[in-house]
């Protein structure tokens, strides 16, 4: 579960950075819970692979429990949020232009496409 947690986090932090982030508000919780879930998860699995688990006095089906199920709603909110920010792609980026300019170009819709994917597919 750890691995994939860090392929897929890896994946949906790559893909939002490579974007121009058009809604810095949305975009920046998905960037933090990516980043977050990631850096976490490397140091839960450094806990069980250095053995400091048998160290440390923790109940830790409980603990991998909660990091679990903590990481399920932040990815499944960061998810939403990630899929609100690909369906707003035909709205016009400036409304008092002329130049019928998008908020995502075809290839950052395409990649907030896959965002979304990836961070759905961590969620479940």
């Amino acid at each position: 579960v750890f691995l994939s947690l860090q392929v897929f986090g890896t994946i949906v932090w790559i893909l939002v950075a490579s974007t121009q982030i058009p809604l810095a508000l949305l975009q920046g919780w998905v960037m933090f819970v990516a980043v977050t879930a990631w850096f976490l998860s490397i140091v839960f699995l450094s806990v069980f692979l250095f053995g400091y688990a048998n160290r440390i006095a923790v109940n830790w089906n409980q603990a991998d429990f909660i990091f679990h199920g903590a990481t399920f709603v932040f990815y499944f909110g960061a998810f939403l949020l990630q899929a609100a920010t690909t369906s707003l792609h035909y709205l016009p980026r400036k409304f008092n232009s002329t130049t019928q300019e998008t908020i995502l170009s075809g290839r950052e819709y395409n990649i907030s496409i896959a965002a979304s994917v990836c961070a759905l597919c961590i969620s479940i």
